[in-house]
């Protein structure tokens, strides 16, 4: 069961975390819809891409900056 969800950010020419913004409180169903993947299946982290920017905007009022960072669902166990 998934009792955590972060969007988790790392620079580009990076492998280490830089920011990490917990969403939990969006709900799994709708980020799990965000990505195409049904909840029971989220597991692992889970690539954002230019076409999930504007709906995690509208979601989590987090702004995407794709051409810096790469971002990740975060599916924790809680």
């Amino acid at each position: 069961m998934i009792g955590r969800l972060a969007i988790s950010r790392f620079p580009k020419d990076d492998e280490f975390l830089d920011s990490s913004v917990d969403v939990t409180a969006v709900g799994v169903d709708a980020l799990a819809d965000l990505v195409g993947i049904v909840p029971d299946e989220l597991v692992g982290d889970v690539p954002l891409t230019e076409e999930h920017a504007e709906r995690v905007r509208q979601l989590t009022g987090i702004t995407l900056d794709l051409e810096t960072y790469d971002y990740f669902l975060d599916p924790g166990s809680g």
